[in-house]
């Protein structure tokens, strides 16, 4: 039987379920409530107490079970469960005519990945994943200095949690600068090694990769979740700009040539006698600009509902498309291949 996408009418809000609403759900369901045209219809997990909790919390239904009731009152749905569920669970509601959006990785297989996107596209629904980093503020700063970047480090330390021991570190941290890489660079990956290893649990919580691309650009992307405190930056490298952003300050920096600057002018004995006397700070104020960037204060997840609900209401392709979500684990199944071999070599451990 065919599919049909259920969207409100031109003056109806959206009204939405959140299902999962545990540590990143509960705030799915916070930003619903506090935004204008959507109607939180309720909260649903499996667990009936988180369930009560945060809908008594917020004043909105709750539910530990999905019924054909709930679901033909509702238009879109957050999909926020465990990971290895975001397949099954976002079939059901698109299988239904509901657009969602899933939670990044988007499901833990490129098989998992490619059936869902295949199902959306069938039943004309709305696809988002939660990449959310696409609507931090800090890397919406960079957008208007991004020109053909040539190499790029992302970092991302986070401290442990025993929440996410059942998915690997390339799957639950470095994901997010995968999919920021895979965006930025628009070209395809020829490359990609990649060192890993378990230390508090049965899955990568350190990794490292670097990332090749067909147009010469280099990513290098590190992901841990040992350590005491957060710290998520990124450096991007372009010919004639750099750019410093530090997701956890919240600040940005850009450094690029002054206007008119010509390479074959620059006097190497001259810049060193600069350095010798004054440092290398007066060097670079002669030849480069240096800005900081204007960072607005939105929350990111609030952009990121705002833009799945703009998808919804007017059926217009999402920022973060299924597409993209599968994109980013086809490249983290990649890399976690290549530490597998590489601890297969060791010895595994």
């Amino acid at each position: 039987m065919a599919i049909s996408a259920r969207r409100p009418a031109e003056n109806e809000p959206v009204r939405v379920l959140v299902v999962g609403v545990g540590h990143l759900g509960k705030n799915h369901a916070r930003v619903y409530t506090e935004l204008d045209d959507v109607v939180l219809e309720g909260v649903l997990d499996s667990s009936p107490d988180q369930a009560r909790e945060i809908g008594e919390k917020l004043g909105v239904p709750y539910f530990s079970e999905l019924t054909p009731e709930l679901l033909s009152r509702i238009h879109a749905a957050s999909i926020v469960t465990p990971t290895p569920t975001h397949a099954e669970v976002a079939s059901r509601f698109i299988e239904a005519g509901i657009s969602v959006l899933v939670e990044k990785p988007m499901t833990s297989t490129t098989e998992e990945g490619e059936a869902l996107c295949r199902l959306a596209d069938e039943a004309g629904v709305t696809l988002q994943v939660g990449h959310i980093e696409r609507f931090n503020p800090v890397v919406l700063s960079a957008h208007p200095f991004l020109r053909d970047p040539v190499y790029i480090e992302c970092d991302r330390i986070h401290p442990f949690s025993f929440r996410s021991v059942e998915t690997s570190v390339v799957l639950d941290l470095m994901i997010h600068d995968i999919d920021i890489a895979l965006n930025l660079v628009d070209s395809p990956v020829v490359g990609l090694e990649a060192v890993g290893t378990k230390v508090l649990s049965e899955t990568e919580d350190l990794a490292s990769a670097r990332l090749t691309f067909e147009n010469g650009c280099t990513v290098m992307v590190k992901a841990s979740r040992v350590a005491i405190q957060k710290s998520r930056k990124m450096r991007i490298f372009s010919r004639d700009s750099y750019l410093s952003l530090d997701y956890i300050a919240k600040t940005g920096m850009r450094m690029g040539f002054k206007e008119g600057f010509d390479r074959k002018n620059i006097d190497i004995k001259e810049m060193a006698k600069m350095e010798a006397d004054q440092g290398s700070y007066p060097l670079f104020t002669k030849y480069f600009s240096i800005e900081q960037l204007h960072v607005a204060s939105d929350e990111p997840l609030k952009n990121e509902l705002k833009s799945f609900l703009h998808a919804v209401k007017t059926g217009r392709e999402p920022v973060v498309t299924g597409l993209h979500g599968l994109q980013a684990i086809e490249i983290a199944t990649r890399i976690q291949l290549k530490i597998k071999e590489q601890q297969d070599k060791l010895g595994g451990f």
